[in-house]
């Protein structure tokens, strides 16, 4: 009798029911999850280029040039303003050498948030390259703006 007893226990309708349970909390995990994947990649999709002019050493409001000499020895992300224009700085701290180039990889926008991110480029011709060290730093002026802005 006991060997009965067992069997119609290991059979009891209860363990698909549970089976079942944790298949339908597994796919609406995985669901929500893609659901959520999703939502980011369209909110990165709505950003629109935002126009930017690089900024020489020589246009650089004084005030300016001077809190990027306070900081050049280390990397830096700033933004500056002047009540009219807003600045994004851009340093990489100190490099060993010369021959250092920025490049503007994105400067977009949305309707709550400004991206800028530039790319250091190494030294191309190392024969005439200067051993002394340097502290490459990109500088451009946008549009006066109260967007979160993210400099990477």
């Amino acid at each position: 009798m006991k060997v009965h007893d067992t069997y119609q226990w290991s059979n009891s309708p209860k363990k698909p029911q549970i089976a079942l349970r944790l298949c339908r909390m597994f796919l609406l995990g995985f669901l929500a999850t893609l659901f959520l994947a999703g939502c980011q990649k369209a909110e990165e999709g709505e950003r629109t280029e935002t126009d930017f002019s690089v900024v020489t050493e020589k246009e650089l409001p004084q005030e300016l040039l001077e809190v990027i000499e306070e900081n050049k020895e280390n990397e830096m992300r700033l933004t500056w303003t002047d009540g009219e224009e807003m600045y994004l700085v851009r340093g990489y701290g100190k490099q060993s050498t010369g021959g250092y180039s920025i490049a503007v990889a994105e400067c977009a926008e949305n309707e709550e948030t400004l991206w800028f991110e530039t790319r250091l480029i190494g030294p191309q011709d190392t024969e005439g390259l200067s051993r002394e060290a340097s502290y490459p730093y990109l500088v451009v002026k946008i549009a006066l703006t109260e967007k979160e802005v993210v400099i990477d």
